[in-house]
């Protein structure tokens, strides 16, 4: 693993620090877990804007429909 170096406002820090301490984490462990689950929210964000993008150009084409229907499991898990 690599040390970064970030910045946080006292208030954010106080709340990471407040969870890591109820969850016996470590405060990266905190911030590990934080941005793994946004950037997993990025990802499904950026699947449907061109899922979106495909329909609005081609609204009569269903080739990915299976793709898309898996993908909405993605959200639930």
């Amino acid at each position: 693993m690599k040390n970064v170096q970030i910045s946080f406002d006292e208030n954010l820090l106080k709340a990471v620090d407040r969870f890591a301490t109820t969850t016996k984490l470590s405060r990266s462990a905190v911030v590990r877990k934080a941005l793994k689950r946004w950037l997993k929210e990025q990802e499904v964000k950026e699947f449907e804007n061109q899922w979106i993008r495909k329909l609005k150009q081609h609204p009569d084409e269903a080739e990915d429909l299976d793709t898309w229907v898996q993908a909405e499991h993605w959200s639930n898990t």
